[in-house]
């Protein structure tokens, strides 16, 4: 359903457009002034712009001119009772898109919108389609060709992209020749910004990681700076964990994340320790929790596309079944990690709109 946002002063144009556009199915908003209006298209992002020249506050040229200024390219069907050359110019130039002269016909009005939002989707689909593109691009180049493998563990790490690009992140790496970081992350969001703020996580982990650096003097470095570059552009989930490969030692922060799962013999243990999501709270604290693996225990970690997947009558995979996938396959880090990825694609039969990612850990 396309969403229109209408912006006009006079009660009796406003209340008959706002009729007229829901028996045509369209989602309407409405505002009686320009920044009322105004806030209103930045707020919910309409596919179209109805708006009145003529409006107490912010006439409909200033609205026009901010909303390009800033970036937006929704389409503006500018309303006026001014029927002159000038008034139309002036208003394209501002940067609407069409132009009804009132009084007007509201077949006219409405073969106007339709053939506006025809254009626009058009034009939408082709620029998402490239989108996609390279978010996936950027993202399939986030991920790691080759996973490291220490002595005395197998890591296995398994990303299943969906139709929707996500921000889905994983890594292993080593920090020196006695120890490994593994790490995943959930950007809040999709399509190209969420890859892009992914790619800057990707790449303030790998400059900053190191074997002096504790997991969660890492998080709180990354949040300060995350809530810098991405503001009020969403947040991300976040777990770092380092694996002393003499001792196997693991120690780790998790950052809002979802609690990966350790399972020793059948007992499931989830790793909470950490503090809050990253690019939300600058001040945030943030701790850590280590213990000592032993020979057959798993470790697996997951994005939220796992456990929220759902079959067609709407129910979700959650984590029991995790669990028990823990519990009945083979305790080989491989292994675990396709059989994951094969049961969620079974259980929602192909349909699902976040990435799929797992990463693995299983010890000798």
């Amino acid at each position: 359903m396309n969403r229109i946002v209408v912006i006009e002063d006079d009660p009796a144009i406003l209340k008959g457009l706002e009729a007229v556009l829901r028996s045509e199915s369209y989602d309407v908003l409405t505002a009686v002034d320009g920044e009322n209006g105004y806030r209103l298209v930045r707020e919910r992002q309409p596919d179209l712009i109805i708006l009145d020249v003529t409006l107490p506050k912010m006439d409909g040229y200033e609205i026009c001119g901010e909303i390009r200024r800033h970036g937006l390219a929704t389409p503006v069907l500018m309303l006026t009772a001014q029927a002159g050359e000038v008034s139309r110019v002036q208003g394209f130039d501002a940067g609407a898109d069409d132009y009804v002269t009132k009084p007007f016909s509201v077949r006219e009005l409405l073969g106007r919108v339709r053939a506006i939002l025809r254009r626009s989707d058009g034009r939408a689909d082709l620029a998402n389609q490239r989108e996609l593109d390279a978010a996936r691009h950027v993202q399939e180049r986030l991920l790691p060709a080759e996973i490291p493998q220490p002595p005395g563990f197998h890591i296995a790490g398994m990303w299943s992209p969906a139709r929707i690009v996500g921000g889905d992140y994983f890594d292993v790496f080593a920090l020196d020749d006695t120890t490994t970081a593994v790490c995943i992350a959930d950007v809040c969001g999709k399509g190209m910004p969420a890859a892009m703020i992914m790619a800057n996580l990707q790449a303030a982990v790998r400059s900053r990681a190191s074997s002096t650096l504790p997991p969660r003097d890492l998080c709180a470095q990354l949040n300060r700076l995350m809530c810098h570059n991405i503001a009020t552009q969403g947040f991300i989930t976040f777990f770092f964990a380092v694996i002393e490969r003499q001792s196997k030692r693991l120690t780790y922060c998790n950052a809002g994340h979802n609690q990966p799962l350790l399972m020793c013999g059948d007992a499931v243990t989830r790793l909470d320790c950490g503090g809050p999501v990253l690019g939300v709270l600058e001040d945030g604290a943030y701790d850590e929790s280590n213990l000592r693996l032993c020979s057959g225990d798993r470790l697996l970690m997951y994005t939220d596309g796992i456990t929220e997947s759902c079959n067609a009558e709407g129910e979700e995979f959650g984590e029991d079944r995790l669990i028990d996938l823990m519990r009945r396959v083979e305790p080989d880090a491989g292994a675990l990690a396709e059989e994951v990825l094969g049961a969620v694609r079974e259980f929602n039969h192909g349909h699902f709109v976040d990435d799929l990612t797992v990463v693995c850990i299983s010890v000798e």
